[in-house]
């Protein structure tokens, strides 16, 4: 490195002074010019892609955050509240949307029940908590589901609960 350092030394002085100004000022704009290039035009352009993404995501929160208000509005006008949660819950079970009965239903109160459900397609689950909200207002507050012994058949522990 030393030796190339030295040979371009040695050429540089062996200019003319005008030479020396022009290679030195060539030199000079080559070198901000790659700097530009190759930092600050990449750095530039990834930061106004992010910020282009991050304005998109903030929208597609903005429009999701817009219809959930929707969604919950719409819920509870809708909502059968007349009927008292575990009534609401042993009623919807019995129906073909579940597809069979809970092995065990323990009411917690006037708020809250505790359901457990074996064997039964996830789909249909999903289904019947579905209807519930939408039906009655009730909500799930916790679920724990496992798999069951045939794929797409869970297990599941739910606590639904009407606020």
């Amino acid at each position: 490195m030393k030796h190339l350092i030295d040979r371009l030394h040695t050429a540089l002085v062996g200019l003319t002074p005008r030479e020396r100004v022009m290679v030195l000022t060539g030199g000079a704009v080559v070198a901000v010019t790659l700097g530009y290039l190759l930092v600050w035009e990449p750095l530039a352009v990834a930061h106004h892609t992010r910020a282009q993404a991050l304005q998109q995501e903030r929208l597609l929160a903005e429009r999701i955050e817009r219809a959930a208000a929707q969604v919950r509005a719409s819920s509870s006008r809708a909502a059968d509240r007349r009927i008292s949660l575990l009534t609401a819950v042993d009623q919807t079970s019995r129906t073909p949307v579940l597809g069979k009965p809970p092995a065990r239903i323990q009411p917690e109160g006037d708020r809250e029940v505790k359901v457990w459900i074996d064997e039964v397609p996830f789909a249909n689950l999903l289904r019947w908590i579905q209807e519930l909200q939408t039906r009655y207002g009730i909500t799930t507050r916790s679920a724990e589901i496992e798999r069951g012994s045939a794929p797409g058949v869970v297990n599941a522990r739910l606590t639904l609960v009407r606020e």
